[in-house]
């Protein structure tokens, strides 16, 4: 059983366009990942190369499905994230998140958003899951300009909670200059996860560069999970890549905490290549299978 547990944003052109031009307007992301594309680029010529590259990366709905079947994925999370209030970009909304899934339901897992600065987005999670038959809830808090603790996010995580779904939080490094670099650090988790002892929650990317802190949590925590995704696993037995305490624990006490996830249509490969790493990896019997799919059905109830 193979899940990609984070996998792709709903997979249209105005979608893949929207994902682009929020890099352009969180200064830091182009200028660390893509500096000579961008160098003496008016604001406008650089917005106009991001919709060139959404278009471009768009596998589009059925070619999404394509790469699927040829890597054997059983079940894969599309997803979506709200935060026109804080960055002015508009994105897809769960009501279409929930129409991409209706395109093969026993294989699409739909994750929507929640925009905690919009009552309507709020009282729209209800609906979302009962209704739109979304499973959990994707938020990055620095990109909603807000620490994970702040009382209009811990909103989101008490709704999350009453719901049982899971939520799925950035943490980690960010590249916006505007925010704090350590607005994703796991220490926020940590009192997350204790106000709400029920609520399911996977930290996305594993809390890198502070993974050993990522693996604490996770290992003081239940229902604390661990997602790969946004790395090369291969990069994870590079010396002093910060990778090790995964690696070590999660190969052990914690082998049922670590979800695979590949947001592949943002590292520049395949699904199948991001498995292929996963399974050369030097985990013992069985883990590897757990960390592919075994772990992600069990945190998110799925069948």
């Amino acid at each position: 059983m193979i899940v990609d547990a984070i996998s792709c944003f709903v997979p249209t052109p105005e979608a893949f366009v929207q994902g682009q031009l929020t890099l352009a307007r969180m200064e830091g992301y182009l200028e660390h990942f893509t500096p000579k594309l961008i160098e003496g680029k008016s604001t406008a010529e650089i917005e106009a190369m991001c919709v060139a590259d959404g278009l471009r990366m768009c596998p589009g709905e059925q070619g999404f499905l394509d790469q699927l079947d040829k890597t054997g994925v059983d079940k894969a999370v599309v997803y979506n994230e709200l935060y026109t209030t804080s960055i002015g970009v508009p994105t897809s909304t769960n009501d279409e998140v929930a129409r991409v899934v209706q395109l093969n339901p026993s294989r699409l897992v739909g994750m929507g958003g929640v925009d905690p600065w919009n009552e309507a987005s709020i009282a729209d999670m209800d609906r979302s899951v009962r209704e739109l038959g979304i499973k959990g809830f994707v938020l990055s808090p620095f990109k909603q300009k807000l620490l994970p603790t702040d009382g209009r996010l811990m909103r989101v995580f008490a709704k999350c909670q009453e719901l049982g779904v899971p939520v799925l939080l950035h943490t980690g490094i960010n590249w916006w200059k505007q925010l704090p670099y350590d607005i994703g650090h796991p220490r926020y988790i940590d009192a997350v996860a204790a106000a709400f002892p029920d609520l399911t929650i996977v930290m996305l990317h594993a809390g890198w560069p502070w993974v050993n802190d990522a693996v604490m949590i996770s290992w003081r925590h239940p229902k604390v999970y661990l997602d790969i995704s946004a790395h090369r696993p291969k990069h994870f037995l590079a010396n002093a890549s910060g990778w090790e305490s995964l690696l070590q624990y999660g190969n052990r006490m914690l082998a049922d905490k670590v979800i695979f996830g590949s947001t592949w249509c943002l590292m520049g490969t395949t699904i199948g290549t991001l498995i292929d790493e996963v399974r050369s990896l030097p985990l013992k019997d069985g883990v590897a299978e757990k960390w592919l799919g075994l772990n992600a059905m069990r945190a998110f109830n799925l069948e």
